[in-house]
């Protein structure tokens, strides 16, 4: 068999020494590295790059897309605060007119009220001038009638009519001044 020290220089032998460059396997080595580098480019850069670009493109739409939408949401933000704010104005003039209103009817219906009292009141003391005028009228006729009962029964044989008559006439002038 073969020795452990001749082994070892045989296989030296026979395999060839990678580290002395050899001219001709330079060449192909970047012959190949070339056109390995070529078909690359050709196959597989370009649709890499061409990939790359149509990412960058939809990326770039997005982000174009976002900020437009972002815009359209800002205006429609300032849109919805003018109208809140058009709204707060005019709900607070509405709770003013109301207000004013209600102090406008509570005013008319106190001066109402007021004026319906007071004719209430005058009506109330006419009546009453009215109740009492009635009442010293049938009073008076009252007390005359009583008047001339009496005086009849008293002095019938005595009194002359012509008496009779001055007598209720004097009882009666008696009577109106305390009317007055």
């Amino acid at each position: 068999m073969f020795e452990l020290a001749g082994a070892g220089m045989l296989v030296a032998e026979l395999l060839p020494d990678f580290l002395t460059p050899q001219l001709q396997v330079l060449v192909w080595s970047v012959v190949v590295f070339f056109t390995l580098l070529a078909l690359l480019w050709k196959f597989a850069w370009g649709p890499i790059m061409h990939a790359l670009e149509e990412r960058e493109h939809r990326i770039q739409h997005s982000i174009d897309d976002a900020a437009k939408k972002q815009k359209e949401a800002e205006a429609r933000l300032a849109e919805y605060e003018v109208r809140m704010n058009a709204a707060k104005d005019e709900a607070a003039k509405i709770i003013a007119d109301g207000k004013r209103d209600v102090e406008r009817l509570k005013s008319d219906i106190i001066a109402d009220a007021n004026t319906e009292a007071a004719r209430t009141l005058e009506r109330s003391k006419r009546e009453i001038a009215l109740a009492k005028d009635a009442a010293l009228v049938e009073l008076r006729e009252k007390v005359v009638g009583l008047a001339a009962q009496i005086a009849t029964q008293v002095i019938q044989r005595e009194v002359k009519p012509e008496d009779h008559s001055r007598f209720i006439t004097d009882v009666m002038n008696k009577i109106e001044p305390s009317k007055n």
